[in-house]
């Protein structure tokens, strides 16, 4: 290597290993696993947890029909399933806590290829947003979020007349 060129090596590796560089890739996210109900896997989290500014509950499971019908729109039946745990979101929000108008609600489950005789994926997110920036390994949080997502599996996902949720796909 030249002599002209060492100088430009020390400095690029010197930068990049410099702890300024090295705070920017650290992991700052927190997530926690919940066993809240047998049937879905939760989890709560936020990707800042020295700032959380917002806050997310993942819930995922598979959905079996409970009887088919090929006259029914799948895709209305799940936009309704939306709808509903956005309205039970409003209900059981904390405004001292959270933003009651400021809420993420995203259901993901395909409505093609929905049939009696197999197992349909389904998860939701829903990301709240902090007015206090409380972390989420708070015990004041876990049981906040904890309560909505208690609420959102007992009055919109095990109530709905369709779907049967189950944590696996057998």
């Amino acid at each position: 290597m030249p002599n002209w060129q060492i100088p430009f090596f020390c400095l690029y590796f010197c930068n990049i290993n410099n702890k300024k560089n090295k705070l920017l890739w650290m992991k700052r996210g927190k997530e926690i696993k919940l066993e809240i109900d047998e049937n879905y896997k939760v989890k709560i989290g936020t990707v800042d947890n020295k700032n959380p500014k917002s806050i997310y509950i993942n819930l995922s499971a598979w959905g079996e029909l409970k009887s088919e019908d090929e006259e029914l729109n799948y895709n209305k039946i799940i936009s309704l399933l939306r709808k509903n745990i956005k309205h039970n979101i409003n209900k059981t929000i904390s405004k001292e806590d959270f933003h009651k108008d400021k809420y993420i609600v995203d259901l993901d489950m395909r409505s093609s290829g929905i049939s009696k005789s197999k197992r349909s994926f389904m998860s939701c997110e829903v990301t709240l947003f902090q007015k206090n920036n409380i972390p989420v390994n708070q015990y004041y949080i876990i049981k906040t979020v904890t309560n909505i997502a208690n609420n959102i599996i007992k009055d919109c996902l095990d109530s709905q007349n369709h779907f049967k949720f189950y944590k696996t796909k057998n």
